[in-house]
């Protein structure tokens, strides 16, 4: 493992823990009032009709009750036209830096045909950055957090330029899909800084006490699932900036259809990805999400307190950005493993399996 840069080294004291003071709550029954129901053709080549609010209601596509937001994708008709009728969510606000929590307790399962994804991305596409959350195809049972920019940014070791994107894909079966429906959900955070963008997954049960709480604080959370470091290789700021969050369920396209012969479950259902998800509604009777909340928070105020830095690390001038969490005395960060936030900077990210993936074609901008 070859380290890329050293920040600084010496005697640096304890910073207060990030915390966080709710901005946006998205959860039931403000839910709908907050998003725009897409209707445009899908950018990556979908087999899918996205409709507007009113039709997703008169085909009963989506429901508000007992706290949960629930919605999905037409299940009863064979398709036609430019697809399986689904819903595209796109919320009205935009966020630079934050943390965003997502409690859910069933996703899209992994079936044959389909492509859902939780995710972010802003104007001008790559060029405000794409934080894919939540993202899988057809049968899989591992969820795939990637990031997708402009020219000039690499996080995770790999360049993140365009459909391609540099992605971390941990080895657990219960964060996506069948695994986390069976597993009765769970919870994603994604936490945006100048730093770094991190995301940790909760199984359900195993929540920090904090999460749901008014002042989630990020530094008790241990290590992310994934962690997106920036700095030399990639200016956040400067990749990343007013983005939207997004829902959506899509079908075959430039990933799912792309890779539909290479599943051996999903081409022994019928010769290609779109006459499958045409002829076959009853398939995807599962394909539905449902939310019990969804909230984005903004950093506090914070307070550092600095006991004594070295007169290198002075001379190097280097400065910890508040609310960042970081209780350790040595900072490092490794080009092809990236550094965690809690309760330390560690050097090393365990548990995460990378690679790039070869076929993922950026499927969301607009």
């Amino acid at each position: 493992m070859r380290i890329a840069s050293v920040l600084f080294a010496g005697a640096l004291a304890t910073f207060a823990h990030a915390k966080y003071i709710l901005k946006d709550d998205y959860s039931a029954p403000n839910f709908l009032n907050m998003f725009n129901f897409d209707t445009f053709d899908d950018p990556t080549h979908g087999y899918v009709n996205y409709v507007d609010q009113a039709t997703a209601d008169s085909m009963d596509m989506f429901n508000v009750s007992n706290g949960q937001v629930t919605f999905g994708v037409d299940h009863t008709n064979i398709a036609s036209g430019r697809g399986r009728t689904s819903m595209r969510l796109t919320s009205k606000a935009q966020y630079t830096h934050g943390l965003v929590i997502l409690d859910l307790a069933h996703m899209p399962g992994s079936i044959c045909g389909t492509w859902p994804a939780f995710w972010m991305t802003g104007p001008n596409w790559p060029h405000s950055g794409e934080i894919d959350i939540i993202e899988g195809v057809n049968t899989a049972s591992r969820n795939r957090m990637t990031m997708h920019t402009s020219d000039g940014c690499s996080l995770a070791g790999s360049s993140c330029q365009g459909s391609r994107g540099c992605h971390i894909e941990p080895a657990d079966t219960n964060s996506y899909g069948t695994g986390l429906n069976d597993a009765h959900g769970g919870v994603y955070a994604m936490q945006w800084t100048s730093r770094w963008i991190n995301i940790w997954f909760f199984p359900r049960g195993r929540e920090p006490g904090d999460i749901s709480g008014p002042h989630p604080n990020t530094g008790e959370w241990g290590h992310p699932t994934a962690s997106f470091v920036g700095g030399s290789s990639c200016n956040i700021d400067e990749h990343f900036k007013d983005n939207h969050i997004v829902f959506d369920t899509t079908f075959c396209g430039d990933w799912a259809g792309a890779v539909w012969a290479q599943d051996a479950t999903c081409a022994a259902l019928a010769g290609s990805c779109q006459d499958y998800v045409r002829d076959h509604p009853e398939a995807f009777a599962d394909s539905y999400w449902t939310v019990n909340s969804l909230r984005v928070y903004q950093s506090d105020t914070f307070q550092r307190d600095v006991a004594a830095r070295s007169p290198a690390a002075e001379a190097i001038g280097q400065s910890v950005e508040q609310g960042e969490g970081i209780t350790n005395t040595t900072l490092a960060i490794h080009d092809d493993d990236a550094a965690a936030t809690s309760p330390s900077i560690s050097t090393e990210a365990k548990g995460v399996t990378r690679h790039l993936h070869r076929h993922h074609l950026h499927h969301h901008h607009s």
